[in-house]
């Protein structure tokens, strides 16, 4: 019977134990690498933007730096076309006011700031959704277009994997 209480006692501390210790971190499950993007909206888009990163700080990063640098893209691509389009000219200034959120989550990063990183990145998704959002309002599928519906799907993966840092 004491060896029988002295498991039971033993099994209860060590689940406390993993229960405390596994509340705050999600880098490792049963002593393997969690996979990140499975928290995310687009797991397709997102496991190659972060593979092999543990950390979702780091992974956000990343995540962001990549997004800033299709943007730039795209944005030059926007301002080719923008005089003669009004959606892609709309879509022109929403990328660029993305471009500055998402500067500011990567600060915010840098900071610990889990709030202002979300908050940043809810309105750098925001933006490229106003973009998308012209588009069907004109009815128009044009390449601005399909890169702000990819942006956007990158922009919420940032914000799905910011709400796993601690």
């Amino acid at each position: 019977m004491a060896g029988r209480t002295t498991f039971t006692t033993a099994f209860a501390f060590a689940t406390a134990i993993v229960i405390i210790m596994g509340s705050g971190a999600i880098e490792r499950a049963e002593g393997r690498p969690v996979n990140l993007c499975s928290h995310t909206a687009y797991p397709s888009l997102c496991g190659p933007l972060v593979r092999r990163l543990v950390s979702p700080r780091q992974a956000t990063h990343h995540a962001i730096r990549l997004l800033e640098s299709k943007t730039k893209s795209v944005l030059t691509q926007a301002a080719r076309y923008k005089s003669g389009n009004q959606a892609i000219a709309m879509c022109y200034e929403t990328f660029s006011d993305a471009l500055v959120n998402l500067q500011n989550a990567r600060k915010s990063i840098k900071k610990r700031n889990v709030i202002a990183i979300n908050a940043f990145l809810t309105a750098a998704v925001s933006d490229y959704g106003a973009c998308v959002d012209g588009f069907i309002e004109t009815q128009q599928v044009n390449t601005v277009q399909n890169a702000a519906d990819m942006l956007r799907k990158m922009g919420t993966n940032c914000l799905s994997l910011s709400t796993l840092i601690r």
